[in-house]
């Protein structure tokens, strides 16, 4: 996913969002709670996951440096989220309350807009990781991983990698080799 900031809602963390540096493995949000907060990343890493019908965990997104994240379905909807939201390494952010965004959507036709624009951004993701999943290959979506965020990639561990590919940590070190011995070719 490409940086998200759309200028409104940039402005909107800048000035009403409070600066919070959190350590690695800090629970933004955990499953079964309602989202009340978004997150503008300004250094550090952050996924999202769930933990399925057998108790694995299954990473489904993960944001970099100048991406807003948050539970946006538990944020908009207020049900409880079925996401956890955990910071891969130690993060500074900017943390924005919903009731200081959502009073200001209120008012604000641009602020809105970005809010949709983010909304409809998760949206296409998700179609993409359901239907990724179902046509390719867990190398082909690796191999696209790279060619998007090669040098992020790195910073996120191979375990983690994995359950997002639906594979295990020792499949991905094989599909990493077989891909490192193609392109050495």
């Amino acid at each position: 996913m490409q940086p998200f900031i759309m200028n409104v809602l940039y402005k909107t963390f800048l000035e009403l969002g409070v600066s919070s540096r959190v350590e690695a493995r800090h629970f933004l949000l955990r499953a079964g709670d309602v989202a009340q907060r978004l997150y503008l990343i300004e250094q550090g890493c952050v996924r999202l996951y769930l933990i399925d019908a057998d108790g694995r965990e299954i990473s489904t997104q993960f944001f970099f440096e100048g991406e807003v994240v948050g539970s946006l379905e538990s944020f908009l909807s207020e049900c409880p989220s079925v996401l956890h939201l955990v910071t891969i390494e130690a993060c500074q952010l900017r943390v924005l309350e919903k009731v200081a965004v959502m009073a200001r959507v209120q008012n604000d036709p641009s602020l809105r807009a970005d809010v949709q624009a983010l909304t409809q951004q998760r949206l296409i993701h998700y179609i993409n990781l359901y239907t990724s999943a179902i046509a390719d290959s867990p190398t082909h979506r690796y191999a696209a991983l790279l060619a998007t965020y090669q040098q992020k990639l790195e910073r996120i561990p191979l375990h983690i990698l994995a359950t997002y590919l639906g594979v295990s940590a020792v499949h991905l070190s094989r599909i990493r080799r077989k891909l490192k011995m193609i392109s050495s070719v």
